[in-house]
């Protein structure tokens, strides 16, 4: 049996003229826009036929009702509003007993109090200004590839769109 044949399968390799193997990432991201255009034009077709068969047949209507159904029955909302009602009153009690929301306030102010001190240090810090600086530059450089391989996606998804 012969492999399925796709734009993936014919990859033909480039030779650049500066020899950095942009063509070989341009025809790369190529590929996978044209993957994932598909996929998503896949995927929102499968999701409007699953809308089309609910309606046809009215399946979540069906289970909404049965689930009220069931629930003015058994007074399932009821009987958990009443405990989660009972709950609470546990919990205010315990806390005002043990004071647990006043020992946690203090101790987030000391850890607050903590964090702005190490964050000056470290703001002043060279090596951090510097490791920035080179995040800032590699988050920038990343940036821009994904929105290029986001357009050809979408240009991508649109063709396929347009070709049903």
């Amino acid at each position: 049996m012969a492999p399925p044949e796709s734009s993936a399968a014919t990859i033909e390799p480039k030779t650049s003229i500066d020899g950095s193997g942009r063509a070989y990432v341009s025809k790369a991201q190529d590929v996978v826009a044209t993957v994932l255009a598909k996929g998503s034009a896949l995927r929102q077709d499968a999701v409007n036929k699953a809308k089309e068969f609910d309606e046809k047949h009215r399946l979540t209507a069906s289970a909404s009702a049965k689930v009220m159904s069931f629930d003015k029955r058994v007074r399932l909302t009821e009987k958990l509003t009443v405990g989660i009602s009972a709950v609470n009153e546990k919990v205010k009690s315990v806390d005002q007993r043990l004071q647990v929301s006043d020992k946690t306030m203090a101790a987030i102010f000391a850890a607050e109090k903590k964090l702005n001190d190490t964050g000056s240090a470290v703001k002043s810090s060279r090596y951090v200004t510097a490791g920035a600086a080179w995040f800032s530059g590699a988050f920038s450089k990343v940036a821009r590839a994904g929105q290029v391989a986001g357009t050809k996606t979408r240009d991508k998804f649109n063709l396929a769109i347009s070709k049903k």
